[in-house]
């Protein structure tokens, strides 16, 4: 069975982004992800894109989640801190996918003019919720 419903796919098509499935662990992985450009590094490189694993919730209509895993780990080029994100390692709350370690970056999606939208909301609301993220490294809104 599917994790996401067709229309899903047809938007991820449609935006170029490429992907992997698990369906028994719910992993969704985007691949290749874009990152705005010159903000992060991982292993001293700047990184253009990431790869990204997305837990869809068996409720996927109704709860879009709100946390999101990174492979490699990402830093930020001018070396500030990344609040709210894990590192490698036991007790990290990272996610492990064909012997691939992803770090956790937790971002809430409860203020009332981001929360899931029921039977609204699609993988589109996922894609620009990460791409968010990525954009202010800082976890606020602008």
């Amino acid at each position: 069975m599917a994790l996401l419903f067709d229309e899903d796919y047809q938007i991820l098509k449609d935006a170029g982004l490429t992907f992997t499935e698990d369906e028994a662990s719910r992993f969704f992985i985007f691949r290749d992800f874009p990152l705005p450009e010159g903000i992060y590094t991982a292993n001293g490189q700047v990184r253009a894109t990431i790869d990204v694993l997305y837990i869809i919730p068996p409720d996927y209509n109704t709860s879009g989640g709100d946390m999101f895993w990174v492979h490699p780990q990402l830093a930020r080029a001018d070396s500030k801190p990344i609040p709210n994100v894990g590192t490698a390692g036991p007790n990290q709350d990272s996610r492990t996918h064909a012997g691939i370690e992803y770090t956790r970056w937790s971002r809430h999606w409860n203020q009332p003019s981001v929360t899931w939208k029921p039977k609204v909301d699609n993988i589109r609301t996922i894609v620009d919720r990460i791409m968010w993220a990525f954009t202010y490294p800082d976890a606020k809104r602008p």
